[in-house]
């Protein structure tokens, strides 16, 4: 599936097609969170992302641009960038380079991503519900908006959802770690929230209905 409503992506849409098609390799660039390795899965959705053999084919290679070494001549090959290629690197390696721009500069998508992430939210979250989003949060693109979407669905849980939550993911998990650090990962979290929502010490402790000193001690302690 590929979003385009602005006139725009719809461009995009139609080199990548062309690129999927033809079987071309094709460079991707752009900031932050603009969707470049969701493009290069359109492109080539059976690809493996930074493959170590160079037999497999096709191909997505992140960050080229960094790293702008090739050993897979024979293959077909997407990679992705924060910046362009100099004219020699990608006459060398690739047919074309697809530039993808920041959602400011095409705003007409952002309630179309906003609903694809809110069909994966409650798709993973298990919850039928509709939240609202009043002003996107763009300043990351595509990371920041799905972030945005992904906390209203949380926030707008109960703390039973929340719990059945948490029970999933330590069901789930394999990485090892100790009682005290996983008491000191939701303190930190907690005194975050409440660190930017009541920014003083003394409200953050009545709230808490804990002694300010030792709250300062546990917010020092855990590097709040």
């Amino acid at each position: 599936m590929f979003l385009a409503k602005s006139e725009y992506l719809q461009k995009i849409k139609s080199l990548a097609d062309m690129c999927k098609e033809l079987k071309i390799n094709v460079y991707i660039w752009g900031e932050r969170g603009v969707g470049k390795t969701f493009l290069a899965k359109y492109i080539a959705p059976n690809a493996l992302i930074n493959p170590k053999s160079p037999t497999i084919n096709p191909v997505i290679l992140e960050d080229f641009d960094k790293n702008p070494v090739l050993n897979f001549k024979e293959n077909f090959i997407i990679a992705t960038g924060t910046s362009p290629l100099n004219k020699e690197l990608l006459k060398k390696y690739f047919s074309t380079d697809i530039e993808l721009k920041p959602l400011k500069d095409h705003p007409e998508d952002i309630e179309e991503f906003i609903r694809l992430f809110e069909s994966q939210a409650k798709k993973e979250f298990k919850i039928d519900k509709n939240v609202t989003i009043n002003s996107p949060d763009i300043s990351q693109n595509l990371n920041s908006l799905k972030k945005q979407v992904y906390t209203k669905y949380l926030i707008n849980n109960d703390k039973r959802e929340i719990f059945d939550l948490l029970k999933e993911f330590y069901l789930n998990s394999d990485k090892p770690t100790t009682y005290e650090e996983e008491l000191n990962f939701f303190e930190k979290a907690l005194f975050s929230a409440y660190k930017e929502k009541y920014k003083s010490k003394l409200q953050i402790a009545s709230h808490l209905k804990i002694n300010r000193v030792t709250l300062t001690k546990k917010m020092k302690a855990l590097d709040v």
